[in-house]
């Protein structure tokens, strides 16, 4: 028998003992184990890797925006304001008497001081129950759902559904195991709908005709890429996602595509355009910038619906209505703002648009989390004051309300009726028609007549 001797000094000599053998056998049986435990591992990660790598990327030959000394891309333009820069909206008080309070918070602390974030706010009043047949049988062209935070559901001619960062479970890894006991992410919008109650089936009501779903994401912070819910997804969905993404998807997606700044995808009349932001990307603290970031352009029938993801302001809102003209309909964020180089003010969200041309204004990012030092309900408020003193030509704002969990979500609902004011363009002139519209659901808020390209039907209503 040969084996690698184990010696025992007994009285200065080395002598090897029976037990020697046994236990060196155990060994070697242990190591055995091990050795094809990692060997296993190791195939798996490599064949992982190769099928990563073999998802396309949609590469911008004429951006390298990868700074090769720092190891990270960095903005295509300079952030316009700092990390903490105040406007003078900041020095006015948008809170109401009895939300007026303070309050310590342990993370995320204010360093001009902290107020109680949340004090007075019911979600309640900003929330609707969905109406579950306008989503699985829309009637509209396009037709827009505010879910929560960040997440849209995006329906185009009955045929395309776009789900724009979708955060519908908890919030992925120790991050969401911890984040529900810090102060400083307390939710007060739980998910309202589950992947099963959303319209994703390939079926279709028309016959020979097939729906896409697509999946669009900004960038990698939790509360925008969250596999929880992804996962649920079905099999033949159609990710997008910024360039350096797709290598951290696992191989089950099997349909992933990267994408750099200012390129294009099309499936059939539908197409996607991936546009630069300024912010960053991240999960971690050791993974800073290693993949890109942005907003997504969607284009159908002649309209553009713009998500810009999180983003602070640039000039690089000039220099997409350079490249692509106006923009429809425009989807921005408003809220923590005291990193106003990566978050726009509600103002910074006016300007951008006003930059880029948008007819219309969607606000989205506040009334879900803490997350910021300013109250819930500073964001929509300090919107509707600033636009209303901006006043930007050419564009309505229109706020949007997120969906209300409701125990009966999976069961069809009937709509309400809500009287508003529509304004129809005919020819050169506007004409104003008053009646109960339909208004419900999430809050789907504008569509396109089928019958006409141009006829437009603008909720329009201010927030209180």
């Amino acid at each position: 028998m040969s084996a690698v001797r184990i010696y025992f000094p007994i009285n200065g000599r080395k002598t090897m003992s029976a037990c020697g053998y046994m236990r060196k056998a155990k060994i070697r049986h242990t190591t055995s184990k091990w050795f094809h435990f990692l060997l296993c591992v190791g195939l798996v990660m490599i064949i992982s890797a190769c099928v990563a790598s073999s998802w396309p990327v949609i590469i911008n030959p004429e951006l390298d925006q990868w700074d090769g000394k720092r190891r990270r891309y960095v903005n295509l333009f300079p952030p316009t304001y700092g990390y903490l820069e105040e406007s003078a909206y900041d020095k006015i008080e948008f809170r109401k008497s009895h939300e007026i309070g303070e309050r310590e918070y342990a993370l995320l602390t204010d360093p001009r001081g902290d107020i109680d974030r949340s004090k007075g706010y019911d979600a309640a009043e900003y929330t609707v129950t969905p109406d579950m047949d306008l989503l699985h049988y829309p009637v509209h062209d396009i037709q827009i759902t505010w879910i929560r935070h960040a997440t849209f559901l995006i329906q185009l001619g009955e045929k395309y559904q776009i789900l724009v960062d979708p955060v519908l479970a908890e919030i992925d890894g120790m991050a969401g195991s911890t984040m529900k006991y810090a102060d400083t992410m307390e939710l007060f919008a739980d998910p309202p709908l589950t992947v099963r109650d959303l319209p994703l089936s390939a079926e279709s009501e028309n016959p020979g005709e097939i729906k896409i779903t697509v999946v669009a994401i900004s960038h990698d912070h939790f509360d925008h890429l969250n596999y929880n819910t992804l996962k649920q997804l079905p099999a033949e969905t159609h990710y997008y996602v910024p360039r350096g993404m797709q290598t951290e998807f696992p191989s089950r997606y099997s349909d992933v595509t990267g994408m750099d700044w200012y390129t294009r995808d099309t499936l059939g009349e539908f197409t996607i355009h991936f546009l630069p932001a300024n912010h960053r990307s991240g999960r971690s603290m050791y993974e800073s910038n290693q993949t890109l970031w942005g907003g997504w352009l969607f284009e159908w029938n002649n309209q553009r619906v713009y998500f810009s993801g999180d983003t602070g302001y640039s000039d690089v809102f000039k220099d997409m209505r350079k490249r692509y003209g106006e923009f429809d309909i425009c989807l921005m964020p408003i809220s923590a703002y005291f990193q106003r180089s990566w978050h726009f003010t509600p103002e910074d969200a006016i300007q951008a648009s006003a930059d880029l041309g948008c007819k219309t204004l969607i606000p989205w990012g506040w009334g879900t989390w803490i997350m910021s030092f300013e109250h819930i309900l500073e964001p929509p408020r300090r919107l509707q004051y600033a636009f209303d003193r901006m006043q930007p030509e050419h564009m309505e704002l229109r706020m949007l309300k997120m969906a209300r969990p409701s125990p009966r979500m999976r069961h069809r609902m009937k709509c309400n009726l809500h009287p508003s004011r529509i304004f129809v363009p005919s020819f050169s002139k506007w004409i104003l028609i008053e009646g109960p519209l339909l208004f419900t659901n999430i809050s789907c808020y504008i569509f396109l007549d089928k019958n006409s390209l141009v006829a437009k039907l603008l909720f329009y209503d201010r927030f209180q």
